[in-house]
């Protein structure tokens, strides 16, 4: 009964120091971005929304200045679209899971500055579609379900003690694939863009 007491005691030290020695951090983020369509297309006018998220954040420093950061994301994108006078609106949810790499100054007081730059793969969760005037023939679905994304952004953090951490970051994200499905809409056509970039404000915090 010692030995085994003494074995689960090591094992739980072990795992403890290793989770230190790793520096591996969990945390929640809130957004809010202003997401706008971007097309190639001629004789369209463009426009975009103030939309909101949040979502988990899993960093794992693998360098005294260095991470790699991943979580998930659940975000509002869309923009809106206006073409042969018909205006669409567009709205939809994202879940997303980025893949980063954060590179970090050293600490100036309780502060530390970070550049980060990488990508998200994601997929739509919902979407609402609506036309102003109103049309009669509706599609089922106007929007990709799948999504990927290139970020690149700046960011801060301030020590709280420990590893606790506050952090606020400012990035822009370029879509790298159509987000409308142009053969469900006579007026697009798939030789153009369209893609629902952002930029996003977030604050959040590192346990």
């Amino acid at each position: 009964m010692r030995i085994l007491f003494s074995a689960v005691l090591a094992l739980i030290l072990s795992v403890n120091l290793s989770a230190q020695d790793r520096n591996f951090q969990l945390g929640i983020i809130g957004t809010s971005q202003i997401s706008y369509l971007n097309s190639n297309q001629p004789n369209v006018n463009t426009g975009g929304a103030l939309l909101f998220g949040f979502g988990g954040l899993a960093e794992y420093s693998f360098a005294e200045r260095y991470a790699f950061s991943s979580g998930f994301e659940y975000l509002n994108r869309g923009g809106s679209l206006e073409i042969l006078d018909t205006t669409t609106t567009y709205r939809a949810g994202y879940i997303q899971i980025p893949l980063q790499v954060k590179m970090r100054t050293r600490q100036f007081g309780y502060f530390t500055y970070y550049a980060e730059m990488g990508f998200a793969l994601g997929f739509e969760t919902g979407e609402e579609v609506t036309f102003d005037p109103e049309i009669t023939n509706k599609a089922g679905s106007y929007i990709s379900l799948f999504d990927a994304t290139f970020r690149i952004g700046l960011g801060t953090e301030y020590d709280l003690g420990g590893q606790t951490k506050l952090l606020g970051r400012l990035q822009y994200h370029r879509a790298l694939a159509n987000n409308l499905l142009a053969d469900e809409d006579p007026r697009l056509s798939e030789q153009y863009l369209y893609r629902f970039d952002y930029v996003s404000l977030s604050v959040g915090i590192l346990f």
